[in-house]
């Protein structure tokens, strides 16, 4: 168990602090995140202040759940300190400010690792496995949806699930970035079209919906794929389409206890040298960027912002 330092609120990584135990982390000391609900930890472990809190005796790791800026400074203090650092995207607002925690992370010689549990769910792992092995060939459009249940954030571009959609994009279409277009009505829905220089991304994200639901589809050289909650569609060109029925599937946001555990795993690893220093940081850049940028391009009428 990683003597651990906590801060964040009661719905911190998904299922709460609470889940971070059975990953291995032994949450010493606290520091609730003000607004984010009553954690249940116990009361003489809290601590009024980050500077408090990364100050504990022994402590090897920190557990960092807050906004972007507040998350991006807290981390820079615990990295600092000497703490490995687990914490919740989006942490950070720009690549410089990705370059500044990198750089912290190796002076000190610990891992800074960006939690995706939604990656380990069978539907995520599935869609991932028929990408690797070729079934859509090489990717030319590809379509991240994800619906929420409650209503939109006033910043789209701070929030988890804008995040997961970039990442599940990304990992859709294995290509960089060249450009992002994007309009964001705060509350309401978000809109990107990502450019991939052979190929076009669209992200789409809209909150109010009846339940929540998470799409993702891929079509190019090979065929077609499509995810949408548990069901994958295979569609290889020239051949009959396939339905698959998934053991279970990812929401916008969600993260259960079993998939936060193997992320966790996943960073013990990289600290025992099991997995490539940056391993957890597999495509925060290019989520970063696209973030910051389709923030740009919102603000300057959706014209498109290269990358």
């Amino acid at each position: 168990m990683l003597k651990t330092a906590f801060l964040g609120g009661a719905d911190a990584f998904g299922p709460g602090p609470g889940a971070l135990a059975a990953g291995g982390l032994d949450i010493a000391a606290y520091c609730p995140a003000p607004g984010r609900g009553v954690l249940s930890l116990p009361a003489g472990a809290a601590r009024a202040s980050a500077e408090e809190l990364f100050s504990e005796p022994g402590l090897q790791a920190a557990a960092i759940s807050l906004p972007p800026g507040e998350c991006f400074r807290a981390a820079q203090l615990a990295l600092t300190r000497g703490l490995h650092v687990f914490c919740e995207p989006p942490f950070c607002r720009s690549t410089t400010e990705l370059e500044e925690l990198r750089g912290a992370a190796e002076k000190a010689g610990r891992v800074l690792f960006a939690s995706q549990p939604w990656e380990h769910s069978p539907s995520c792992r599935a869609l991932e496995k028929a990408i690797t092995r070729g079934l859509a060939g090489e990717v030319t459009f590809a379509l991240a949806r994800l619906e929420l249940a409650w209503p939109g954030p006033a910043d789209w571009t701070a929030s988890p699930e804008a995040w997961q959609a970039a990442s599940l994009l990304l990992g859709a279409v294995r290509r960089p970035p060249a450009a992002v277009e994007a309009r964001l009505t705060p509350g309401d829905s978000a809109a990107f079209h990502v450019h991939f220089g052979r190929g076009d991304g669209f992200i789409y994200l809209a909150g109010g919906a009846a339940k929540p639901r998470l799409r993702v589809s891929a079509a190019g050289s090979a065929g077609a794929l499509e995810l949408d909650g548990a069901a994958l569609r295979l569609e290889p060109r020239g051949l009959p389409a396939e339905d698959l029925q998934l053991s279970d599937g990812a929401a916008p946001g969600e993260a259960r206890p079993a998939w936060l555990k193997a992320e966790l795993d996943r960073f013990r690893r990289e600290i025992d040298g099991e997995l490539p220093p940056g391993s957890g940081l597999r495509n925060a850049r290019y989520c970063v960027k696209l973030l910051k940028n389709a923030a740009a391009s919102a603000a300057s009428h959706s014209a498109a912002i290269p990358l």
